[in-house]
């Protein structure tokens, strides 16, 4: 019998009910790790369940989305010219030579979207000089940090992908100072800061996190932006002012109305067969009951049958005001520039579209398929072509509006149905229906999807070396390269062992070795360790010469200690990732999801980045396979 292990994140069930809205963002106990969920909370009682977001892991995958897996976030003034970068051609005839690409081959374009720089005036006694100011974006802000609740952080992304992967996300932490008087902070409680944040181009996100709470996540910037933002935190109150005042006002109004939204309607629940599910015990009873308590709400659907009918009157409404910001959006119209006000339009419709274009595709269509129930898979089939034509029209505005991450998110997200009804490749159908710099930000995301998962052949890293070097996204895919490509050595960290003693990596070198990272709380990585890890450990870990290393990425590390032996064994090595390093070592290798085991050969260079398997003896299988090949390589290279 199948033993299936899911992605490991806390679920709280996405809000989806009346009005519709968009997925749950919830945080990890343990790793102090966003763990994101894209789609209502499936129950699980239905097999596989816990698809969509960016959150991966080690998952046992019961049907295999390919590139797209399950899963680890303004301005005023200065004109724009924007390159939709959507392209869906005809074929070619004597008036129109423009083809759609049969197949995946290079192709170089525009950059996009650029801003004509605001000018600044450098002067002295005898010149005056009129030169382009250096492009960035001022903050200055005023901070009430009651109890020193963490150090405040700012970072940026110039280069945004889909599904909340940028590029170049830089952070740092700006000088808190006090007031002098004369400056006009005159509360004693007031630390203020100021910083340049050099953004070359425009949109790019910024977020202001302090400690582990986020006060601002992803709020778009252009260059030459000036804004005050004032965070009291023991009133629990931020404010802007300043010329983008409004540009920040409106982000924020429209983030709040979304999670009024998502807080007010019911939660949603899919279930194969929610009768089994209510005649079971008193559930139907207790569902009955708490309609006469004021509060939350629970409505329960089945796969590709009501919940298909209401995911259908989502997608195929066609007016806007029951999608959630969408009313507070528009109370900014005219308050700021139309290039922003179009911006924050793209973003909220390409976010809300691809939301419910991935319920759709994964669980009303590819669910009841690997369930079996073929009625249901025909039905949401027979409404793709009608669902499809309108959501490619939305697609066209959205991206006409401004290349946002939300746009991002449905260009990829229509891609992937495409592959899921035509079977071609993610690749192919991004190639051949997008142009420059869409066609390179969705291809890096894909890859980078792909990689998550386990890795590529080396000539499909040359297939995407002819797309994306060279490009806006090349440092992106440069990295990737550094720590992906096969045979590269693991990067160096400092982990400690249960003593707190300082140990390398370089210490295990001479025999392959698994690591094993999770965080104590997650059941998954439980479940994982002894039905998978452990049990194929115990019966060929010690005729393979293998060495297990289970590294354990808690911040308390009592908690680490105390927990050991529900999440790993004392009979093998145990490591901590520190928490100075986690982030970035983690974010490095695109660890967002938990458990995650990386192979390594005896040289420390990692053979697989991830073992996603359909059940244990393919997991086995797996992972000999990896081990075999390197040892034959390895016998060649010495013949």
């Amino acid at each position: 019998m199948k033993k299936i292990l899911f992605t490991c994140f806390l679920i709280q069930l996405c809000l989806y009910g009346s009005p519709p809205v968009l997925s749950q963002v919830v945080q990890s106990p343990g790793a102090d790790l966003l763990h994101r969920f894209a789609g209502p909370t499936v129950s699980p009682h239905s097999g596989d369940t816990h698809r969509g977001g960016e959150t991966l892991s080690d998952t046992f995958l019961k049907f295999n989305d390919g590139a797209e897996v399950s899963s680890h976030p303004l301005h005023s003034g200065g004109p724009w010219t924007v390159n939709s970068g959507l392209n869906i051609p005809t074929t070619a005839s004597a008036d129109n030579p423009t083809t759609k690409q049969a197949s995946f081959s290079p192709f170089r374009g525009p950059g996009g979207t650029t801003r004509q720089p605001d000018n600044w005036t450098t002067a002295s006694a005898d010149n005056q000089t009129t030169l382009p100011s250096p492009p960035s974006v001022l903050i200055y802000g005023e901070l009430i940090n009651p109890d020193s609740l963490g150090i405040l952080k700012l970072s940026y992304s110039e280069v945004f992908l889909s599904q909340g992967l940028a590029l170049r996300d830089t952070a740092f932490q700006p000088v808190l100072t006090h007031g002098t008087f004369f400056d006009g902070v005159l509360d004693p409680r007031v630390q203020k800061f100021q910083a340049r944040i050099p953004v070359k181009e425009g949109p790019a996100l910024l977020s202001m996190d302090i400690g582990q709470r986020s006060l601002l996540r992803d709020y778009l910037v252009y260059p030459g932006d000036s804004i005050k933002i004032g965070a009291d935190l023991q009133d629990f109150a931020i404010v802007f002012s300043g010329p983008q005042a409004a540009w920040f006002e409106a982000q924020y109004a429209v983030k709040r109305a979304q999670a009024a939204a998502k807080f007010g309607a019911s939660r949603t629940l899919l279930e194969n067969n929610k009768e089994v599910l209510l005649n079971r015990e008193d559930n139907r009873s207790r569902l009955e009951a708490q309609d006469t308590v004021f509060g939350a709400r629970i409505s329960i659907y089945e796969f590709g049958h009501d919940g298909l009918d209401i995911e259908l009157s989502v997608l195929l409404d066609t007016s806007r005001t029951a999608i959630p910001g969408w009313t507070a959006l528009q109370a900014f119209r005219g308050r700021i520039p139309p290039d922003s006000f179009a911006l924050l339009e793209s973003q909220l419709l390409g976010k809300f579209y691809a939301s419910h274009l991935a319920t759709f595709r994964k669980y009303h269509y590819a669910m009841p398929l690997a369930l079996g129930d073929s009625t249901a898979a025909r039905r949401a089939k027979a409404a793709m072509p009608e669902v499809l034509s309108k959501l490619d029209a939305d697609l066209s505005e959205v991206l006409a509006k401004g290349l946002s991450p939300g746009a991002m998110d449905l260009a990829r997200e229509r891609s992937v149905t495409d592959r899921t009804l035509k079977g071609n490749s993610v690749e192919v159908s991004v190639a051949g229906k997008f142009q420059s710099p869409v066609r390179e930000r969705l291809l890096l995301s894909v890859l980078t999807k792909r990689l998550q998962l386990g890795g590529i052949d080396p000539e499909e890293w040359e297939t995407y070396a002819a797309y994306l070097e060279g490009t806006m996204v090349d440092s992106g895919f440069e990295a990737l390269k550094a720590s992906f490509q096969p045979g590269v050595p693991l990067s160096p960290a400092a982990f400690l062992g249960l003593d707190g003693a300082e140990i390398s990596l370089d210490e295990f070198k001479g025999k392959p070795a698994l690591l094993y990272f999770y965080f104590s709380g997650c059941t998954h990585s439980g479940n994982y360790f002894r039905n998978y890890l452990w049990p194929f450990y115990q019966e060929v870990g010690e005729e393979l010469g293998l060495q297990v290393i289970a590294v354990s990425v808690d911040r308390d590390l009592d908690l680490w200690r105390a927990e050991l032996s529900a999440y790993s064994s004392p009979e093998i090595t145990n490591l901590n990732l520190p928490s100075d390093q986690s982030e970035a070592w983690l974010n490095r290798y695109h660890i967002t999801g938990f458990p995650r085991t990386m192979l390594l050969d005896g040289e420390g260079k990692v053979l697989s980045h991830s073992l996603s398997s359909i059940d244990y003896e393919d997991y086995k299988s797996r992972i000999l396979f990896l081990l075999q090949t390197d040892q034959s390589n390895a016998n060649n290279s010495i013949l």
